[in-house]
């Protein structure tokens, strides 16, 4: 009896020991995957978003290449973006990792002259969860185009703010702060001009809010955001619609 209760200990052991050793080389390799495929999760992701900075953008507008016309943001909270984990770095340091971690905004120009600039930002009243965005916006403060570039929301419902469901993301293109004016700027169901979808309010309704909320935060940096520096002299205006295009022809 006395042998077989030691033989059993034996095997406990031996399998407590097996399992120990198993689950340390399945971590080990998990570790080593997420280690090796990071860099190039990052880096598809960057490229999908510098390709979608030019689809918010009019064409004819700029002669330069947007997409590497990164630049960081003021204020970066105000559009609910994370902050940079060390910014005691340089701005050079800085403004790679604020690349590479999506939270830049892009300048559009015409011989030297910012005509655009294309800013994301993060909503957190998603139906199910936060969505990204990217916006751009001319020096008028009339939006250019709107993309999606993460979301989760509900398949065949709040998924239509995707460009590939449905045409309804381009209802913003040519809108402003004074057009529709700050009551307009809400899903029709809450008394605005922007619709919103059957079964899903929620959704359009966090979408509204945010591009209103980064027209906000254009008419408040402009003077910084339109410099071609990032450092203004003076105080700029924003220039109306007519200016905007007059400078442009």
């Amino acid at each position: 009896m006395k042998r077989l209760l030691r033989l059993d200990r034996s095997r406990i052991v031996i399998t407590a020991l097996l399992l120990a050793g198993f689950s340390i080389v399945g971590v080990g390799l998990v570790a080593v995957t997420e280690e090796g495929t990071r860099d190039r999760i990052a880096e598809a992701a960057l490229a999908v978003l510098r390709a979608q900075v030019s689809a918010v953008l009019p064409k004819g507008q700029y002669d330069n290449d947007p997409a590497d016309a990164a630049f960081l943001l003021p204020d970066p909270a105000e559009l609910n973006l994370p902050r940079l984990k060390h910014e005691d770095e340089s701005a050079a340091e800085r403004l790679e990792d604020a690349t590479e971690a999506g939270i830049v905004g892009f300048r559009a120009t015409l011989k030297g002259t910012v005509t655009a600039v294309v800013l994301p930002v993060i909503t957190h009243y998603g139906y199910s969860g936060d969505i990204k965005l990217i916006v751009g916006v001319d020096r008028a403060g009339t939006v250019t185009g709107v993309r999606v570039t993460r979301q989760n929301e509900t398949p065949g419902l709040g998924d239509k703010i995707e460009p590939a469901k449905s045409p309804w993301i381009f209802e913003f293109t040519g809108k402003s702060l004074n057009d529709p004016g700050a009551k307009g700027w809400a899903v029709k169901k809450d008394g605005g001009v922007f619709d919103q979808f059957t079964g899903a309010t929620i959704t359009p309704r966090a979408v509204v809010g945010a591009i209103h909320q980064v027209l906000a935060y254009v008419q408040k940096h402009h003077a910084l955001l339109f410099a071609p520096d990032g450092k203004p002299t003076t105080a700029e205006p924003p220039m109306t619609h007519d200016e905007s295009r007059s400078a442009h022809e």
